[in-house]
């Protein structure tokens, strides 16, 4: 018959015939949704009832399944009436106990193209513009995840699985091919969309970085590994990778421009004593530090010592929920910060742990520090449930090879 529909799938949920459309973002059952759907995606096959009934109803005991179905499929049909198309009626036929797609009108979706492109641009080996072009054409197609409203159900699960690491493959062809030929705004513009749909792949952020280097905005590359730091300990519980860290220290290694004059540069560090409060670190800093104090009171006989403190639920036994960990956790930052001597390092070592450099302090005077910041933070934060746990341990010193 020549009919033709489109479909998207990737992102937002969508049947295009002629000038009209349907949308998962209208107002209408999930279930109506869902056998729609799923249909569409098993195309290729007639689906029983059983399996369909399965599908929409699991855990439920419905007197007459079969005929809720059949209720279903009723308002199915109906949704497709909107698409103002003359057999929408039979776009979905019943055969001997199942239902199916109507093979005379041709589904095109935007799943198979992407595929349909990638494996081209795979072809593609020696037309290097022609293979940025087509695996452009499939990113531009992700819109979103696979029926990105359904992502946690299980049938979509794993058929969304394929498409995401189809996704980030292109992405990742993407971000090789545009380096080399230095067409950042492109990448620029791919990475941020990638990270928005992957906010927890830590590559993207490294393509994106490595952008910023090459586009002079250094100062941007340094706040954005700080985010992802930060992102990646609280959400996570991680921190960066041996990767990530070298491309921080090489921004860090960059980011200032030479300066002739002594003088100036005094100055700038001069303005740097009127900082309140200690010293936030990254861990990775935070272990340079801890290695000077050693060698420090290695050379002048002082003592210093680490503390630990732990965020646990207030039975004292495990970590708290997501919610309310990070509340505790920046509110236990900020007692920090402002509750020990201006100098102090300290720095997050786990999800639920901060650790703190208390230089030339005894034993006695170090569980004094301790006690006082947890008797801050109740003081500041008596709402927030948790309970705080404190280790003390001295620092062992370390001989210094240039004494």
């Amino acid at each position: 018959m020549g009919e033709e529909f489109r479909v998207t799938l990737l992102g937002e949920f969508t049947i295009e015939y002629g000038n009209s459309i349907i949308s998962d973002q209208t107002n209408r059952s999930k279930k109506v949704w869902t056998l729609m759907e799923y249909i569409i995606v098993h195309r290729k096959r007639f689906i029983t009832q059983d399996e369909l009934i399965e599908l929409l109803w699991s855990e439920s005991n419905s007197r007459d399944p079969i005929n809720t179905l059949k209720v279903l499929m009723h308002r199915v049909r109906a949704a497709l009436d909107e698409l103002d198309f003359d057999n929408s009626r039979r776009m979905i036929l019943y055969r001997n106990g199942a239902y199916g797609w109507n093979q005379d009108y041709k589904c095109i979706t935007d799943a198979d193209e992407f595929q349909r492109l990638i494996y081209e641009s795979e072809l593609e080996t020696e037309d290097v513009s022609r293979k940025i072009s087509l695996l452009l054409q499939a990113e531009s197609l992700y819109k979103g995840h696979f029926l990105q409203k359904k992502a946690s159900e299980s049938w979509v699960i794993p058929i969304g699985t394929f498409y995401r690491s189809l996704y980030n493959r292109v992405v990742a062809d993407l971000a090789k091919l545009l380096f080399e030929h230095k067409k950042y705004e492109q990448l620029s513009a791919i990475c941020q969309k990638a990270i928005l749909l992957e906010p927890y792949e830590e590559q993207l952020y490294i393509y994106f970085i490595q952008v910023l280097i090459c586009t002079g905005h250094l100062e941007k590359a340094l706040d954005l590994y700080h985010h992802v730091a930060d992102l990646f300990m609280k959400e996570l519980g991680i921190t960066p990778s041996e990767e990530f860290l070298a491309l921080y220290k090489d921004v860090v290694r960059t980011i200032k421009t030479p300066e002739m004059n002594l003088e100036v540069i005094k100055n700038k560090l001069d303005e740097s004593k009127d900082e309140i409060g200690s010293v936030y670190c990254e861990y990775e800093f935070f272990k340079l530090v801890y290695h000077l104090e050693s060698k420090n009171i290695g050379r002048t006989g002082v003592t210093s010592n680490l503390c630990l403190i732990s965020v646990v639920d207030k039975n004292a036994i495990s970590i708290p929920t997501s919610r309310v960990l990070n509340r505790a956790m920046d509110a236990l930052r900020t007692t920090i910060q402002y509750n020990i001597r201006g100098g102090d390092a300290f720095a997050r070592y786990s999800v639920n742990q901060y650790l703190i450099i208390l230089s030339n302090t005894t034993d006695e005077t170090s569980n004094m520090v301790a006690q006082r910041l947890l008797k801050a933070f109740r003081t500041e934060f008596p709402n927030i449930n948790i309970i705080l746990n404190y280790s003390i341990q001295q620092i062992t010193p370390s001989s210094d090879r240039f004494r």
